[in-house]
This record gives structure tokens, sequence and C-alpha cells, in this order.
């Protein structure tokens, strides 16, 4: 019920969607009402079950036909964009105090494709669902300034439109915040920019592999280094099927609304566990590093335009 009034409400709240109003929504009603041990269990199955499915899904989402439209120059960009956020989030986290997870979540949120991203690292990286549910609200609210900022910045730096278009989805959290800022400044710079985000979003599944085997390593035997989750191993299988439209278009459309669907339902779970009181103590810190990320990303972007374009 609270994910579908999410989603339902997401429609008339623009630029925050259905997976941080879900968050929203829950964490509202787990503060206010006890719910007691009862729901428990079904909270598990959203965040852990419920979860997994919908990432195995997200894998549909990834065409890798998309670096056919990329030059080799915007491909080194969007690599080192993506990898300079996560390093960033370490960097910045540690010297706020945050986890070494919560960090991850945040470069990885900023620097590839923000709710979607964080879903997909939460499972290997966090248990903590304060975490999880900051990293998200964190990153929407920054990429919605950055709808309104980034037009600007473009402007007043006098950028051409292939410049402009990296600008945009080089650095934009969601798809939505990019289509919004692209088109604002004109039809093709919207278009290049959804093209460059695209790009961003095929760095999920090297930098989930990444992750995971990052993880393994540094703690666990070296038996289990070998063996991925089950969730990891869907999510390519679904992304070679969708990129090679194996499924009819209509099954596929489907399959991709059922995946935010389910995403929605998990993150409304996850919002039912987080404690005020942890999130008061922790939201700035978040904030600050999400905002320092941010801004990074920005400066970055504008030296790789004028070095390597």
């Amino acid at each position: 019920m609270i994910a579908l009034l999410g989603k339902y409400l997401a429609n008339w709240i623009p630029n925050i969607g259905g997976v941080t109003v879900a968050i929203l929504l829950g964490m509202i009603i787990g503060n206010i009402f006890n719910l007691g041990d009862s729901y428990t269990l079904g909270l598990r199955f959203a965040e852990k079950e419920i979860l997994s499915l919908a990432i195995m899904l997200m894998g549909l989402k990834l065409e890798l036909a998309v670096i056919g439209e990329l030059g080799l120059s915007i491909i080194i960009i969007i690599v080192i964009m993506v990898f300079s956020a996560i390093v960033m989030g370490i960097v910045f986290g540690r010297l706020l105090g945050l986890s070494s997870s919560f960090s991850i979540l945040l470069g990885v949120g900023n620097g590839i494709c923000g709710s979607s991203a964080i879903a997909a690292v939460a499972p290997i990286v966090s248990k903590e669902e304060e975490e999880i549910g900051l990293s998200i609200g964190v990153v929407n609210l920054l990429g919605t300034i950055g709808i309104f900022l980034l037009p600007l910045l473009v402007h007043l730096l006098r950028l051409e439109e292939v410049s402009s278009s990296l600008m945009i989805g080089g650095t934009l959290q969601a798809v939505g915040q990019v289509v919004a800022a692209g088109f604002s400044l004109n039809e093709e710079i919207g278009r290049l920019a959804t093209v460059i985000k695209m790009g961003r979003i095929l760095m999920l599944a090297p930098v989930v592999l990444l992750v995971t085997l990052s993880n393994r390593t540094n703690n666990s035997n070296f038996k289990s280094k070998l063996s991925l989750p089950i969730f990891i191993i869907g999510f390519f299988i679904f992304s070679l099927l969708g990129s090679f439209g194996i499924f009819p278009k209509t099954m596929s459309n489907y399959l991709k609304s059922l995946s935010k669907l389910l995403l929605i339902i998990a993150m409304a779970g996850v919002g039912l566990k987080i404690r005020l009181s942890s999130l008061l103590k922790q939201g700035p810190k978040a904030l600050l590093v999400g905002g320092f990320i941010f801004l990074g990303q920005i400066v970055l972007i504008v030296f790789l335009i004028k070095s390597i374009l």
C-alpha cells in the first residue's frame, strides 16, 4: 500500500520519483506507529527477496547498443567520471566520519544512476536501512538542485552542444533529471545528454561486479570469493537478454515497469525500518558528503571537457 501510494504521489511531485516518496512515507509511518514483530518477516522479505528480483530485472535497462553512439573520448570521460565519484565518496566520507559502506553508496548513487545504483549495490555493502534511505534521499535532492543549476552553468561557461550534453548527462543522477535539464536547453542537447546518461548506466554492471569482488576479498575466504550473489548473476543475464532483444518489446517494457514497482516496494520496506534518531544523527554529514561529491563532479567534468574534447 505504501509503495502504490508513493508511486501515485510521485506523479504529482516533480523530479523526486516513487522510490524516494515510498521511503519517506515508510519512514513517517514507521516512526509514528509501532508495527510490532508480526511485520518483521514481511519487511525482511521486501528488502531482501523483492529487492533482489528488482535488481535482476533492472538489467533489462542496460542496452549495449548505446556504446555505438558514443565516441571514444566520451566513453573515457564517462569511465573517469563514474570511478572518480566513487573515490570522492570514499575520501569525503572518511574525512567526515561516515562508514565505508555509506560512503560507497553516496559515491555510486552520484556517479551512476541514483536510486537504482544504490539499490543494486546496497545488498553487497550495507545492512543499515538508514544508510540506504539517506543515500537515496541525498542523491535525489542534489539531482533536483542540479536540474536548475547545470543549465545555468552551461550558459555561464558558453559551452557548445556536445559539451553541454556532457555536462548534464555526465553529472546528473537520474534519467528524468537529465531529460528535464537537457531538453530545457534544446532538443539536441536533451537527446545527446540522455545518450550519455545511458552510457553511465552501462557502468552499473562492471561497478556492481567490482564492488562484489572487492567486498568478498576484504571479508571472506578464498572459496567465497568465487561465488556471486544470485541477483548479480540474474542482473547480468537480463542485461544480455535485453541488449540482444531476446524478449518481445511489449514483454520487455512490462518487465521494466515491474522492476520499478518492485524497487519501490522494497524501498518502502527499507523506509519502514528507518529510525528518526539515526536520520538526524547522520543526515547533515551525508548531505555534506553528497554535496562535495556533486561539486567535485562538476569541477571534474569542466576540466575534462576542456582537456579531452
